[in-house]
């Protein structure tokens, strides 16, 4: 406690109103003539390349790898112009409702929930990685969601792939090839 004490008082006795906080400001030529950052290159894609730490995949031509976002274990994008679509695999809890997911889904492109008569009816079964899997589709006025899931043990995959309805749409077949090439750890 007493060095406690000495200390505090050893610090404030080294401040005094008297000294004053100045501003330096370097010219703008002088910080200009530091070496600019090279512009960041486009790294060289392999469409068989593995997610960091998860999966392997093949990736249809024309997708690209992206950086994983936060939950991710893989990020893709396939890009026409102006337009984007975005698709992810992410790993969760085991026993993930599927309804509460499809309506999770039909919500982000602005569509009514469903209930599970109607869930029976639009889910296709596919398979991811040899895994048994099920696949919806939700089409917005002017988005679509190709959604899968994948029930493991441990763990529920799912596989998602949003976009603007055409080029969505369009990506339909490589998506579902895309599903099919993932090994899940």
């Amino acid at each position: 406690m007493l060095w406690a004490m000495i200390g505090l008082v050893g610090g404030l006795a080294g401040c005094s109103p008297s000294e004053e906080i100045t501003q330096v400001r370097v010219p703008a030529e002088i910080s200009e003539r530091r070496e600019k950052p090279e512009a960041p290159t486009k790294p060289d894609v392999n469409p068989e390349l593995p997610a960091p730490s998860g999966p392997k995949f093949k990736a249809p031509e024309g997708w690209t790898v992206q950086p994983n976002a936060p939950m991710r274990a893989l990020s893709l994008a396939v890009l026409d112009g102006e337009q984007k679509c975005d698709i992810s695999l992410i790993r969760l809890g085991p026993d993930q409702s599927v309804l509460d997911n499809v309506n999770r889904w039909r919500g982000q492109v602005k569509i009514a929930n469903i209930d599970e008569a109607t869930l029976a009816e639009q889910v296709q079964s596919i398979q991811c990685g040899g895994h048994p899997a099920s696949m919806v589709q939700a089409v917005g006025e002017t988005e679509t969601i190709f959604g899968v899931i994948v029930p493991r043990p441990g763990a529920t995959w799912f596989v998602k792939l949003q976009g603007p309805n055409g080029l969505a749409l369009r990506e339909k077949e490589k998506f579902i090839a895309f599903t099919e090439s993932i090994e899940l750890p």
